[in-house]
C-alpha cells in the first residue's frame, strides 16, 4: 500500500518533465524558422517592376503607298468566228498553246469556193479580150472617119462598145477580188498573237458565216491589265497627274502582291476611268504588267500598292506595337521619362516594309514600348530591360 502511494507523485514529475521538453522542442523550431523569413522581407522593390523594351522614335520619309486591289484582264482578246460557210477539215493548232498573228487554226474545205475563184478569174480574162477587141476597133474607126470611109456612127457605137468592155473588166476583176478574199477565209487565221484556249468544235463540223459560237478564244497575256479599284478620292492626285503631260508616270510605280512572294516586275498606269461607280464610289485604275512566265492569268484577284508621292516627317513603329481601341482608334504605349506608362493617340498610314506609318501622335525622342506590352498598363512605372542598357 505504502509503495503505491509513493509511486504516483514520481510519474506525475515524469510527465510534467515531459511537456516542458517538447515546449523547449517547439520554441527551437520557430526560432530556426525566422532568420529565412527576412532576405524576403528586406527584397528590393525595384525587382518586382514590369521590363519593357523601347524604341526612341526617329522622324523619317517613306513614299506615299496606296493599298489596291483588283482583276487581270487580257490586254487583247480575240474570239475566232468563220467569215465563210463550210465543213472544218483540219484543225491546225495546240489547245492552249501560244499562237502568232496570221498562223493558220482551222482549215474548211475549199473546193467550192476554188472553183468560183477559177470561174471570176476566167471571166477577167475573158473581159480583157474583149477590151483589147473595142480598143482595136476604135482605132481602126478613127482613121476611117478621116477619109469618109465610114459615118460618125459608127465610129461613136465602137467608143461605147469600148466604154462596156472596160467596165465589164472591172466588174469580173471586183467579183476575182471577192473570190480570191471567199478562198482565203477558208484558212481560219489568228488575228491576234497570244494563247489559245480550247476548240469549241471538231473536225467535220459544220460552221457559217459569223456565228454565234465561236470556234476558240485567243488572249494576250504579254503584256497584261490589272483594273484596281480605288475609291474617288484616292483616285484624285493619279488623276491629276494623268491630265498633267510634264509629269513622269515612271513617279508612280505599280507594285504587284503574288500569294508566296512580291510580283518581280513594276507596273505603269494607262488611265483613270472618268465614270465613278455610284455603288462603290469608286473609278478603276488601269494599269500593265510584263508577263513573260504568264504568272499573271485573266481574271485573278490581284493585290498592289501604288506609289502616290512622299511622306515627310514619319515615323515608323514595330507592327505589334501599335494597338486600337473599342472604337478602333489607334494608339501606343509609351515610357515617360520618370519610367510611367503612358497612352499616346497617333494616326497611321498604312504600312512599309512591315512597320507602321505614324503621321500625328508621336515626336521625336518618344520611347514607344514595343516589348513586355502584356505586363503594362496606363499609370504604373516599369524597367527597362536590361539588355537595352536605356533605350535603342
Amino acid at each position: 500500500m505504502e509503495n503505491r502511494l509513493f509511486s504516483a507523485p514520481i510519474l506525475i514529475a515524469r510527465k510534467a518533465l515531459l511537456l516542458a521538453s517538447l515546449a523547449l522542442g517547439l520554441t527551437a523550431c520557430d526560432n530556426s524558422k525566422a532568420p529565412a523569413e527576412k532576405p524576403a522581407q528586406q527584397a528590393n522593390p525595384a525587382i518586382s517592376l514590369p521590363q519593357v523594351g523601347i524604341i526612341k522614335v526617329e522622324m523619317t520619309q517613306v513614299p506615299n503607298q496606296l493599298a489596291i486591289t483588283g482583276r487581270a484582264q487580257a490586254s487583247a482578246t480575240a474570239e475566232i468566228r468563220p467569215q465563210v460557210e463550210g465543213i472544218i477539215t483540219q484543225r491546225l493548232f495546240k489547245e492552249g498553246s501560244f499562237v502568232n498573228k496570221g498562223e493558220t487554226l482551222y482549215q474548211l474545205d475549199a473546193a467550192s469556193y476554188q472553183a468560183l475563184y477559177e470561174s471570176a478569174k476566167a471571166a477577167v480574162e475573158k473581159s480583157k479580150a474583149l477590151l483589147t477587141n473595142a480598143q482595136i476597133k476604135v482605132t481602126r474607126n478613127e482613121r476611117l472617119v478621116k477619109i469618109n470611109a465610114v459615118s460618125e456612127q459608127v465610129l461613136d457605137d465602137a467608143k461605147a462598145l469600148l466604154r462596156e468592155a472596160k467596165a465589164n473588166l472591172q466588174a469580173n476583176q471586183a467579183a476575182l477580188k471577192t473570190a480570191a478574199i471567199q478562198l482565203e477565209r477558208t484558212q481560219i487565221k489568228a488575228p491576234i498573237s497570244g494563247r489559245i484556249g480550247r476548240s469549241t468544235v471538231t473536225k467535220g463540223a459544220l460552221v457559217t458565216t459569223n456565228q454565234a459560237q465561236s470556234l476558240a478564244t485567243i488572249q494576250q497575256l504579254d503584256p497584261i491589265y490589272v483594273d484596281f479599284s480605288v475609291t474617288a478620292n484616292q483616285a484624285l492626285p493619279l488623276r491629276k497627274a494623268l491630265a498633267n503631260e510634264q509629269v513622269n508616270l515612271a513617279d508612280y510605280p505599280v507594285r504587284l502582291k503574288l500569294p508566296q512572294q512580291p510580283y518581280p516586275s513594276t507596273g505603269t498606269i494607262l488611265l483613270s476611268e472618268f465614270q465613278v461607280n455610284p455603288a462603290t464610289d469608286a473609278v478603276i485604275l488601269r494599269t500593265q504588267f510584263q508577263n513573260p512566265d504568264t504568272l499573271i492569268l485573266p481574271g485573278m484577284f490581284m493585290q498592289g500598292q501604288v506609289t502616290t508621292g512622299i511622306l515627310e516627317q514619319v515615323a515608323l513603329i514595330p507592327t505589334l506595337s501599335l494597338q486600337r481601341n473599342a472604337l478602333g482608334q489607334p494608339f501606343v504605349m509609351v515610357l515617360t521619362p520618370d519610367n510611367t506608362v503612358a497612352v499616346k493617340p497617333v494616326k497611321e498610314a498604312g504600312l512599309y516594309q512591315q512597320s507602321w506609318i505614324i503621321t500625328d501622335g508621336l515626336a521625336p525622342g518618344d520611347q514607344v514600348i514595343v516589348k513586355g506590352l502584356q505586363f503594362i498598363r496606363p499609370g504604373m512605372k516599369a524597367g527597362l530591360i536590361p539588355s537595352q542598357g536605356g533605350a535603342r
